[in-house]
């Protein structure tokens, strides 16, 4: 289980409580059969959803498996939560999320994060920042080939393939479906952050450190020596913005892209899943001031700000270096 996927922490929540509520009903040789559709993570859905710039996952697998239980929905989706509360709250480990957790009446079962939950999950991404060898905790994924469709729309049953490097993905700089990918808007957005980054290393106000392959620097690291106050003193997080939440939110979705693959191997659109993050660090960058009155009389505000552009910076970086076989300028 990887602690940057959100999704599948989630995944294998649902997975224990489904096996938890399979015993319980003693089902048939028929039902059991059924039911190992579902014994793969990859096979329950679930998906993110927007509320009001929280980080909320929704699945319908209570209305799927009705018809398999012949039970309503409802009661399975409640009887899941009941097991997924009971996992929860009993598992041990340090990375386990905290979730909240709602059913509705046509069964659909939603998980809230709290505000810790988010705090120590940011901690995390600030403190590890994303390399390829960390590709191994995805779920489902063949690593001797990864489908990419790019940037061209191609959503055709043949997707385009490209073998790892050492490094990671790389495109075929041969197919001529990349003479339309446009990279400088996200490669603007990561030198963005770069320099903002910089900027808060001379003003002391976050510190961290360069590291990476044969000392590259391009690995920008978090010490642990000066933690980002990501809580307030009442618990809820630091920010203030709708883009701040907005940013977070992308966050999630790029991390569950990346690391939650599907077993369908279905080709993702990079290009487009760059986009998305770079507009929403640009929306962030436009509307959220770090430096100023920020500064001197919300220091600890101003310090998750550049929190956020740390983490900004570790997932472009990624995008543009492992997805989309492009640099990662650290100016222009």
């Amino acid at each position: 289980m990887t602690k940057a996927s959100f999704k599948c922490n989630l995944i294998q929540i649902l997975q224990k409580a489904i096996n938890l509520y399979q015993e319980q009903l003693e089902l048939s040789c028929r039902y059991e059969n059924t039911l190992e559709v579902w014994q793969k993570k990859e096979e329950i859905p679930i998906n993110q959803t927007i509320n009001n710039g929280a980080i909320v996952y929704k699945s319908a697998i209570a209305m799927k498996l009705a018809s398999v239980c012949q039970q309503p929905a409802i009661y399975i989706a409640t009887e899941l939560v009941k097991y997924c509360k009971e996992i929860v709250n009993t598992d041990t480990k340090k990375d386990t999320e905290i979730f909240e957790f709602e059913v509705i009446s046509s069964g659909i079962i939603y998980f809230y994060l709290t505000d810790l939950s988010v705090a120590n999950w940011l901690d995390y991404l600030t403190s590890f920042p994303l390399n390829f060898e960390q590709q191994e905790l995805q779920v489902g994924v063949d690593f001797n080939e990864v489908r990419s469709c790019f940037c061209n729309g191609d959503v055709s049953k043949y997707p385009k393939t490209f073998r790892q490097s050492r490094r990671g993905f790389r495109p075929n700089y041969f197919d001529k479906s990349l003479e339309t990918t446009n990279l400088f808007p996200i490669q603007y957005s990561h030198a963005r952050c770069c320099s903002l980054l910089r900027m808060g290393i001379r003003d002391r106000l976050i510190n961290v450190t360069l590291t990476g392959p044969d000392g590259s620097g391009q690995f920008w690291q978090l010490q642990s020596s000066q933690p980002i106050s990501w809580q307030q003193p009442n618990g809820q997080l630091q920010f203030l913005h709708d883009t701040e939440y907005h940013l977070i939110a992308q966050f999630a979705s790029t991390l569950d892209r990346i690391y939650c693959v599907s077993s369908s191997k279905k080709p993702i659109n990079w290009q487009k899943v760059a986009d998305a993050m770079s507009v929403a660090f640009q929306d962030f960058y436009s509307h959220c001031r770090i430096w100023g009155e920020v500064k001197v009389k919300k220091p600890q505000l101003a310090q998750a700000r550049l929190g956020l552009v740390l983490v900004s910076q570790s997932i472009l970086r990624f995008l543009l270096e492992e997805r989309l076989g492009g640099e990662a300028p650290v100016e222009l």
